[in-house]
């Protein structure tokens, strides 16, 4: 008679089973882990990235976009005071321009509005000028004192010291003062069918960084300088923005800003994804090189 051998594992081939199937499971759970990681390391520094680079883009757009040369601010977190720039020993790689001392703020002038046209004759000896601020139906600029008004046909600019009428949807003439006692000097017609004659407006706009936050002062004019936008926090740079200097000169024109903005995420950086830390590296001179407006004013 034959014997039957029963049919079922052994127990080293149980052994060797679960070994297997353990090693197998493990190797699963591992690559499971570091694949989810790498996932949301890939997420973080994006999500990161994105939210700087929105930002930085602003910030490059208006400095690109200023009208006149850039002056450096410092905030102490109560005053505003506009920093004299000495040259240092930093050099730019990028110009081989010699970096300013730094300072937390940069304030500028960009087009608020315009070009606008004359609505009334005016004489040499004028300080009032009466504009047509009216565009669509609408009045999309309203100017202020502190604003600057540029005039191309005579190549002349001036502060706004007075708003006489300022100008509404319903009214959309406006008059102004401007800060030369002397007048205009110079007659415009504005009545004479065929005759435009047309100013544009500049206001003055600031960057700082206070807090570990990069502001923006859409109007950094008297008392508005103290209210701002958060672009973004979490900003390492406590001095980021500087001028440049040539090699030996002892003043600079303003023209040309040194930007070394460092940010990081927090809430991803305490995961240990470091790659969420960002630089911004940037020399950014004026788009509109001679400038149409001077520099803005000492306040």
């Amino acid at each position: 008679m034959r014997r039957r051998h029963p049919l079922a594992f052994t127990l080293v081939e149980m052994l060797i089973s679960i070994a297997i199937f353990s090693t197998v499971s493990i190797a699963l759970l591992a690559f499971g882990s570091t694949s989810s990681r790498l996932i949301a390391r890939n997420l973080a520094t994006n999500h990161s990235h994105e939210t700087v680079r929105v930002s930085d883009l602003a910030l490059v757009r208006d400095l690109h976009n200023s009208a006149c040369a850039f002056r450096l601010v410092d905030f102490d977190g109560t005053n505003f005071t506009d920093s004299t720039p000495t040259p240092t020993t930093d050099q730019d790689a990028l110009t081989q321009l010699y970096a300013s001392t730094r300072a937390n703020g940069v304030r500028f002038r960009l087009l608020a509005g315009g070009p606008y046209k004359f609505s009334s004759d005016a004489k040499a000896t004028d300080t009032n000028l009466q504009f047509d601020f009216g565009a669509g139906g609408k009045v999309p600029y309203v100017p202020q004192v502190g604003d600057k008004l540029a005039m191309p046909l005579i190549a002349r600019e001036f502060d706004i010291t007075a708003v006489v009428k300022a100008p509404s949807t319903g009214s959309p003439t406006g008059t102004v003062t401007i800060s030369d006692s002397t007048g205009l000097g110079f007659t415009i017609d504005a009545t004479t069918a065929g005759n435009v004659t047309t100013a544009y407006f500049y206001r003055e706009v600031a960057y700082t960084v206070y807090n570990g936050q990069l502001r923006f002062h859409a109007n950094y004019t008297g008392p508005n300088k103290s209210s701002y936008t958060v672009l973004r926090d979490k900003i390492t740079s406590p001095k980021p923005f500087a001028l440049l200097f040539a090699s030996g000169s002892a003043v600079s024109d303003g023209l040309a800003l040194r930007i070394s903005l460092e940010s990081y995420d927090s809430s991803y950086t305490a995961r240990k994804f470091m790659g969420a830390t960002v630089t911004l590296q940037a020399t950014v001179p004026p788009r509109t090189v001679p400038s149409p407006a001077s520099s803005t004013n000492a306040s």
